[in-house]
């Protein structure tokens, strides 16, 4: 089904050609109208199909995989019914959007903008690390995917994630913490950064140490809200800085070692993003999430909410997002007020 779902968007310019005009009082097109549609569908839907056989890779990404501007002229060279600039802008993002990246599966999900360390003695990491710095390995960026295990299942990953970049600045190698072993280990230090889905079956790569993954990166990606969601949305969004003054005088009352925590976690995050910045509502809803479920530990094993970082990635619009937002600190405040800092 996914294959017919990225047919879809080549389908938009064509079934617009059966529909009357506003204002039009025709009922239909003449047989010989729909005759010259048809065939004329047919030649760009032929056109669509050699491009996707040209794909190097036999998957349900054909479409996009290799898909540039020499095959969007391609599809619109003669044709009567051309594509739009809106229907060419979509499908340009989509091809954009689609990467192959290798993937570490953690015990816990981070968000975009969340820190965390990947320290191992295992050559394994290794390997992935010079496959991304030094191979010929033609990925489109030098990031690796980041997932955490579904909550609720603890041996199945979670299907959404994060990139985050490896460079040589942020891979070192240290003394291995197995005492009595002359090695070392490789710690990778690493930040969210775009959010993605996994769009098929991870495979092993050809070394056999680690995974590739086909994902969609999200974040710029188009999510359907009614107009009642919006405004809900919007609503919900004005309510956290009264919520997060209430939370931060609870905070303050708990021991000096988790106000300390706390204190660096809001220092590491910054600001609660403003309403006016570019795609608040999402920023603010993950700022919340980086807050309440900081990527490290606090003290004593404490936490201040429940996780939510799973939930927050897999959100489908920012209606989602904010409404767990806003019950997530709603929560941590309740249970803050009991006068105790663990769930």
């Amino acid at each position: 089904m996914r294959y017919y779902r990225q047919i879809y968007l080549l389908l938009i310019p064509f079934v617009s050609a059966f529909q009357n005009p506003a204002g039009s009082a025709r009922s239909a097109l003449t047989y010989e109208e729909k005759t010259h549609v048809l065939t004329t569908f047919e030649n760009s839907f032929s056109k669509a199909e050699n491009i996707m056989r040209r794909s190097k890779r036999n998957s349900g990404l054909n479409l996009y995989q290799d898909f540039g501007n020499d095959d969007i002229d391609e599809l619109n060279d003669g044709d009567t019914f051309r594509f739009s600039k809106d229907d060419l802008k979509r499908i340009q993002q989509q091809y954009e959007r689609k990467v192959t990246l290798p993937i570490i599966i953690c015990s816990t999900a981070i968000l975009p903008g969340q820190s965390m360390e990947i320290r191992s003695s295992d050559p394994k990491l290794q390997m992935l690390v010079d496959y991304i710095l030094n191979s010929d390995k033609g990925l489109s960026c030098n990031e690796i995917g980041i997932m955490g295990v579904n909550p609720h299942d603890r041996n199945s990953p979670l299907t959404v994630g994060v990139t985050a970049s490896v460079t040589k600045s942020n891979v070192k190698k240290i003394p291995s913490i197995l005492s009595g072993v002359h090695s070392s280990d490789t710690l990778v230090q690493i930040t969210g950064k775009r959010s993605f889905e996994i769009e098929e079956e991870p495979f092993l790569h050809e070394s056999g140490s680690f995974y590739m993954a086909h994902v969609e990166i999200i974040d710029d990606r188009e999510e359907l809200m009614s107009q009642e969601q919006v405004q809900n949305a919007e609503q919900l969004s004005k309510k956290l800085p009264s919520l997060i003054k209430k939370w931060k005088d609870l905070v303050n009352s708990q021991s000096q070692s988790v106000r300390k925590q706390v204190q660096n976690v809001m220092k590491s995050i910054g600001p609660l993003p403003s309403e006016v910045e570019k795609d608040s509502i999402r920023r603010r809803a993950l700022w919340v999430g980086s807050l309440v479920n900081p990527s490290s530990t606090l003290v004593q094993g404490k936490q201040l909410c429940p996780e939510i970082r799973p939930a927050l990635l897999a959100c489908k619009n920012n209606y989602q997002r904010i409404y767990l937002a806003v019950l997530s600190l709603q929560s941590s405040i309740d249970h803050l007020s009991k006068g105790e800092a663990s769930l």
